[in-house]
């Protein structure tokens, strides 16, 4: 009994461990950041407000492991904001939690293209419907659903410390995200840009 004890303690700490050198992403689609041009001026100006928080999360805080959801706007901003900071940090992980794997199918064909490249250059990708803890049951597996889409926000937060949001205050699934997390009282750092103030940095924490 104390062996197993033991045990479950060990295995509990190597995965807090771990957590706390994690951050994940959440925040607005395309619609709410200039578009679905990745290149319109608002999301150029959130790509390079990411690049200097990610920076930060490295050389300041140490975190290492980067997750994201794979959805258009920010999740993806993010994504390639991480791989372009892995050839300057090469130890970086750059991680994809999939809330479902046909996360794509009415996507249209460059979308489709992206998000195929982007899975391509991840170091990990995490089907979240496959994981027993966030399985959602009555829900037909590889397609849409809104359960999957907050069981995959709920993984990404169970699994890191720090969180990079681009929120604006609105209801939304971030506001769902993030209501979750305080939840949890895992003490987690919140690192809030405000779209509708230049993409303005805010860091908070949660009550752990």
């Amino acid at each position: 009994m104390e062996i197993e004890r033991n045990e479950r303690e060990r295995i509990y700490q190597e995965k807090e461990s771990i957590r706390k050198k994690t951050v994940c992403f959440t925040g607005h689609r395309p619609n709410k950041l200039g578009g679905y041009d990745m290149k319109n001026p608002t999301m150029l100006k959130l790509k390079d407000k990411l690049l200097a928080v990610i920076e930060e999360l490295i050389t300041k805080e140490n975190k290492y492991r980067f997750i994201t959801g794979g959805a258009l706007g920010t999740d993806q901003a993010a994504c390639w904001c991480v791989h372009i900071l892995k050839k300057k940090h090469p130890h970086i992980k750059n991680i994809i939690a999939t809330p479902f794997k046909e996360q794509d199918k009415v996507w249209s064909a460059d979308q489709k293209m992206w998000y195929k490249r982007m899975l391509n250059v991840a170091d990990e990708i995490i089907n979240v419907e496959e994981l027993d803890k966030y399985k959602v049951s009555g829900e037909k597996p590889g397609e849409f659903s809104p359960a999957k889409m907050q069981k995959r926000n709920e993984y990404m937060i169970d699994h890191s410390e720090a969180i990079v949001a681009v929120y604006d205050g609105s209801k939304s699934g971030t506001r769902n995200c993030l209501n979750y997390a305080k939840k949890t009282y895992l003490g987690h750092q919140l690192w809030r840009l405000h779209p509708d103030f230049n993409f303005e940095l805010d860091i908070t924490y949660f009550v752990g």
